[in-house]
């Protein structure tokens, strides 16, 4: 079971008052992370499921038809289909991881601000505390994105097969990755201001408005 929020702070309450609604805050933006992300990755596990049925099914219509003796174009039209299924659900995926990141990122420097103009230190024992949250182990994810990166290439080396290399059926698409680097004690080694700027910000918020529009989200079955 995953630490809750509030206990790295047992002793909130004997905080300033600023401090304490300080942390509060923060402790509210963790909630809602974890809601949306947990939310997010049950309808994502459901609708690989999915995908994985039709994936197996396509498979042995594949098999079928090679068995009697050609891949055909209805095998073709079939596989580049699935390709592009997969190739969507991949940079979903990635978007969420990508979501995961920068908010995460954010709350590095809202915290390494924090720090500069106040005599208490938060950033090390609130940090220890969000890597052990719901939003911020992402196995689960990765694991996912493997997996559909892995379909997607064998059905794309089937197709390149029958076509050549001249054309490839999809592309697996997604956000940047947002790399950061980790000490021990769960806070950034980079103390460069300029590592998380506005771009960072728009990022995050396309991030936010196309996980609320993709398909993933409003149809998780894919029906």
């Amino acid at each position: 079971m995953k630490q809750g929020t509030e206990a790295t702070f047992a002793s909130v309450k004997d905080l300033p008052h600023g401090e304490k609604a300080f942390v509060q805050a923060l402790t509210n933006e963790l909630r809602k992370f974890n809601e949306f992300f947990m939310n997010r990755e049950e309808e994502i596990v459901m609708k690989e499921g999915h995908l994985v049925q039709l994936f197996e099914q396509n498979e042995e219509r594949i098999a079928s038809a090679k068995s009697a003796g050609s891949y055909t174009n209805e095998c073709l039209a079939a596989d580049t289909q699935m390709c592009q299924k997969f190739a969507n659900f991949h940079g979903e995926l990635v978007l969420l991881e990508h979501w995961t990141n920068l908010n995460y990122a954010a709350l590095v420097k809202i915290l390494k601000k924090h720090d500069k103009r106040s005599s208490l230190a938060l950033r090390s024992p609130f940090l220890r505390n969000v890597l052990q949250q719901p939003f911020y182990s992402t196995e689960v994810l990765t694991a996912m994105i493997g997996r559909a990166e892995q379909r997607f290439r064998a059905i794309e080396e089937r197709i390149r097969a029958f076509l050549g290399d001249g054309l490839a059926p999809a592309q697996l698409s997604g956000a940047p990755e947002v790399n950061l680097r980790i000490s021990s004690d769960g806070s950034e080694i980079s103390d460069d201001d300029d590592a998380y700027n506005i771009e960072d910000t728009k990022m995050a918020l396309n991030c936010w408005q196309g996980l609320d529009q993709s398909e993933a989200l409003q149809n998780p079955l894919g029906l």
